[in-house]
């Protein structure tokens, strides 16, 4: 593949806006990630969980222009401004899907005042933009592509292929299969930046802290491998013959196999002090 820029119109991504002057205190007690390391030169990782500590959807958290916006898979997305409307009650808040389109956008260092520099922020004249982490120099584009890229050449970027560098860079997007089947800790959002463990109080926050402090998880994310002609879909359970029994979080087919992120169980804790916890 080429290493010219590149631009991918992802239909299966989407945008939710939260505006208001109260938007970011009640986003601090709703989703994982600690809202106030969220600027305009800092996207964010960030969980919205259920009570039980399991995972509704992970976004991308990006401030631009006085409003919060957050990237996730559109199928869960009206679930979303839904699920977190309940809960705005008397705050100055509004909850409203963004009509911004997203772009994938790859090779997009010029985007970036940090190019290399996961999950840096730039914006410009109608669009906004965080760098993901992983290969490829990739990056989530909010609105309107400047000119250079919106001429960007063909590199063979396709949705296929940007599903499987998500893989490669161990992204847990969650869809509609996938909502609400996994905790934090088995999606390895507690190392991947996504939980802060420092806020406080937000939804799922006793369960995610217990495991954290007191437990140890049963289960965590790998980068497996399938057969081609399994057709591994997210949600479905598969005996891997390495990984034992596995859940498929997601999948793309790589050549004549197919890479995957999966659950996977751990081996039993070795110290004395662990408790295993679901």
């Amino acid at each position: 593949m080429s290493n010219a820029s590149a631009l991918l119109r992802l239909e299966d991504f989407a945008a939710i806006k939260v505006s208001g002057k109260d938007r970011l205190d009640f986003l601090q007690g709703q989703l994982t990630q600690d809202m106030g390391k969220v600027t305009a030169a800092r996207a964010a990782p960030a969980a919205w969980c259920n009570r039980q500590g399991r995972v509704i959807g992970l976004m991308a958290a990006l401030e631009w222009n006085d409003a919060t916006y957050l990237a996730l898979p559109a199928e869960i997305s009206a679930a979303c401004v839904e699920g977190l409307g309940r809960f705005v009650l008397r705050a100055k808040v509004r909850i409203e899907p963004s009509a911004l389109p997203v772009f994938g956008c790859a090779n997009a260092d010029r985007l970036f005042p940090a190019a290399g520099e996961a999950w840096a922020c730039g914006s410009g004249s109608g669009y906004c933009a965080a760098r993901l982490p992983g290969p490829a120099h990739r990056a989530l584009l909010l609105g309107s592509p400047p000119g250079a890229l919106a001429n960007a050449a063909d590199s063979g970027w396709t949705a296929e292929r940007w599903r499987l560098a998500d893989i490669e860079a161990e992204i847990p997007w969650i869809g509609a299969r996938t909502t609400e089947k996994f905790l934090a800790h088995s999606l390895n959002l507690d190392r991947s930046g996504a939980v802060s463990f420092t806020k406080g109080c937000y939804v799922g926050q006793e369960i995610i802290a217990r495991m954290e402090h007191r437990g140890t998880p049963k289960r965590r994310m790998r980068r497996v491998r399938l057969a081609g002609e399994s057709g591994a879909e997210p949600g479905e359970k598969f005996q891997h013959p390495e990984r034992g029994a596995i859940t498929i979080i997601s999948a793309a087919p790589a050549g004549a196999h197919i890479e995957a992120l999966a659950e996977v169980r751990q081996p039993p804790p070795s110290g004395p002090n662990r408790q295993e916890q679901p």
